[in-house]
């Protein structure tokens, strides 16, 4: 039976495809507004100097020219480059400077990125 209009189904679903499809859009939904409050609470814990920043227009060409040149490979371990890192910092006055410098990027995945941050016990 399906669990929202009770209309018979074929084992194993749980759902008619009715209300599949509507607790697919729900589902999505949640995911949605959940990802925004989550971002929103990361974004104001943020200076809002580098949210500017990170989400400037120069900035987002910049990223992506740099990771099409690097063919989207991790410059650390060869494996898929998923973000842009500065090697210098900007948080600090040098790494400012040196925001846009196309010689300060590397191109990182995921677990070489927070290797360079010291994040999550690396």
């Amino acid at each position: 039976m399906c669990a929202r209009c009770k209309t018979p189904v074929v084992y194993p679903a749980v759902y008619c495809p009715k209300c599949q499809e509507d607790m697919d859009k729900l589902r999505e939904e949640r995911a949605e507004t959940t990802k925004k409050r989550y971002n929103k609470r990361y974004n104001k814990e943020r200076d809002p100097k580098y949210s500017r920043f990170y989400n400037s227009p120069a900035w987002r060409a910049l990223s992506a020219r740099y990771m099409q040149d690097h063919k989207y490979t991790c410059e650390e371990c060869n494996k898929i480059a998923t973000q842009v890192h500065h090697k210098t910092p900007i948080q600090t006055d040098l790494g400012w400077d040196l925001r846009y410098d196309y010689d300060n990027l590397e191109a990182l995945c995921d677990r070489c990125h927070n290797k360079a941050h010291k994040r999550f016990g690396f």
